[in-house]
């Protein structure tokens, strides 16, 4: 079977015109059924070749997609973290007893740029308290060491309730005055109305005896809530 190769109408063999548009017809443009089925497999051929190509590139844009959505959750870190992490390590471990464990006043000297604390006071007592007396206002601080023996200092302030003091209980850190509650090690929250806001964080430092947290670090700290 041939077809006209102007309009694509059936035509018999021997025919030199097509009998529905007139075209006249000649044997090196006519085209028999075999040569329509074989460029219809060419384009089939054309599209998979094409498409095999493009289906493994979106497979691979999916997995690394993926991949890194996994990796962010899994590294994603709160800034209480952060500063934690690259806070000094001054002992071992520290052990806390599971009933309530309250912090101890203590006091401060100032050298240069640096509110100064005795590293040996706050080993024994663990757990302290002091009140920096700025210009402007007087700010509460507090410092422990975490179970992982990390020096961790920060701003002595459940901010949404005002308390300034608080307690360890166990692996614990708990409010005194609301109850909320956040992990000792890494300050996330676990429980309580003002959990979202744990004891802010400030950085120090630690040379021989001496706990150094700057001056300035602690002067433009502002409540979050």
């Amino acid at each position: 079977m041939k077809f006209c190769p102007s309009c694509g109408s059936k035509i018999i063999d021997n025919a030199k015109f097509c009998s529905k548009c007139g075209k006249s017809i000649s044997d090196s443009h006519t085209r028999t059924a075999s040569d329509n089925i074989e460029e219809k497999r060419n384009i089939v051929d054309s599209k998979k070749s094409i498409s095999t190509p493009k289906l493994l590139f979106n497979i691979v844009l999916v997995i690394l997609f993926s991949g890194s959505i996994l990796y962010y959750f899994a590294t994603d870190k709160t800034k209480e973290e952060e500063i934690i992490d690259n806070q000094p390590q001054v002992i071992g471990s520290m052990e806390y007893p599971e009933s309530r464990f309250d912090m101890k006043n203590t006091k401060y000297t100032v050298e240069g740029d640096y509110l100064i604390l005795p590293l040996d006071e706050v080993l024994d007592k663990k757990f302290v308290r002091f009140v920096y007396k700025s210009p402007l206002r007087d700010i509460p601080l507090l410092a422990y060491i975490n179970e992982d023996g990390n020096l961790v200092t920060s701003i002595s302030m459940c901010e949404p309730c005002n308390s300034t003091t608080f307690h360890i209980k166990g692996d614990e850190l708990v409010c005194n005055s609301c109850g909320s509650t956040w992990e000792l090690n890494t300050l996330k929250e676990i429980s309580g109305s003002c959990g979202k806001y744990p004891p802010d964080p400030i950085p120090s430092k630690v040379n021989g005896n001496k706990i150094l947290i700057l001056i300035k670090s602690v002067e433009n700290w502002r409540r979050r809530v």
